[in-house]
């Protein structure tokens, strides 16, 4: 007990402390959780958070993804690759745009054939269909694949992300815990035996 009542009991403030930590961890809890479940529709991740919670805190914590181990060499990889991924969307995109043109001239050709052949049943045209409906299935299939393959990557950026600031939170709440807990029992009077 303090000899004063001025003065706050050590029991007060080790409560005071550990109050702050546990509304804290309940805020970083929601934080962690939120990150967890956020899917590819709904959040876009920002590039700060893909370099601060998937590159530099893993590589601090020393944690890393299955498949990939997070080193310092592993990042400054990985940036230069942003500037790669760049010139490989654009060149996609000039993919794209060929294949686009190579279904135009499918068309453009498959009307010049109804124009020369009178009978729209003749073994040409019926293959014509049939191709232009295969090349339409095979792009839809292969579009929700390719969606489908980014949502997931996504989804498991944002829960390593999540998996990040749980075990930053573990060490710093940890840390927190003991040296709050040793500075109280430190300044108590008459703990100390000499």
């Amino acid at each position: 007990m303090p000899s004063t009542s001025d003065a706050v009991p050590l029991i007060g403030t080790y409560f005071n402390c550990i109050m702050f930590m546990v509304a804290s961890s309940v805020v970083l809890t929601v934080v962690v959780l939120n990150y967890h479940h956020r899917t590819a529709n709904m959040h876009e991740m920002p590039p700060w958070v893909k370099t601060v919670f998937l590159q530099w805190l893993p590589w601090i914590l020393h944690m890393s993804r299955p498949g990939r181990k997070i080193t310092r060499k592993s990042i400054r990889e990985e940036q230069k690759m942003k500037g790669f991924k760049d010139i490989k969307e654009r060149s996609s995109k000039s993919l794209l745009a060929n294949v686009l043109d190579m279904d135009d001239d499918i068309r453009m050709s498959s009307s010049y054939l109804r124009m020369e052949t009178s009978d729209m049943s003749s073994p040409c045209a019926l293959a014509q269909r049939d191709l232009q409906g295969i090349l339409r299935e095979i792009r839809f299939i292969t579009a929700r694949m390719r969606k489908s393959e980014e949502d997931a990557e996504v989804v498991g950026d944002w829960k390593f992300a999540a998996m990040v600031v749980d075990r930053m939170c573990l060490i710093v709440f940890t840390t927190f815990t003991v040296v709050a807990t040793i500075a109280v029992l430190l300044s108590a009077p008459r703990i100390l035996v000499y």
